[in-house]
């Protein structure tokens, strides 16, 4: 399994935060510290803002701080939330997609069950399970 590059780089933007939950940074610092341009720094934020997962201020003193702590903030839910609409594989799809091995296919059980076990470990961990023992 593969996640998109905007899931890889939230989990990163978050982890950044989360070493240090309090200090605000600006997407600038953040995109130079996860080497995700500033641009694609500034969406990912913005979507973990509408989330609740991060609170940002704009201006002189301004920035980007987590909005609960690393404890409250579920791995799996942020996968969810950036893979929304992503297909695992072509009979995922909304659409159905064009499998040329329906309806006789079983593989497709299999694959719905180990994407749940993925996601399931995900929801088992937070981001502070995730952060040093000096950051957590």
């Amino acid at each position: 399994m593969r996640l998109l590059a905007a899931t890889d780089a939230a989990l990163r933007v978050l982890m950044r935060l989360g070493t240090d939950p309090d200090r605000r940074r600006s997407t600038e610092d953040l995109a130079q510290s996860v080497g995700v341009p500033r641009n694609h720094v500034q969406k990912i934020v913005q979507d973990l803002a509408e989330a609740g997962l991060v609170h940002t201020q704009r201006g002189a003193g301004g920035g980007v701080v987590l909005a609960v702590p690393p404890a409250a903030i579920r791995l799996g839910a942020v996968v969810r939330r950036f893979e929304a609409g992503q297909a695992l594989v072509e009979c995922f799809r909304a659409d159905g997609g064009a499998c040329c091995l329906s309806p006789d296919c079983r593989l497709r059980g299999v694959l719905a069950a180990a994407r749940e076990a993925f996601l399931a470990r995900l929801d088992a961990t937070t981001l502070a399970d995730c952060l040093a023992p000096s950051a957590a």
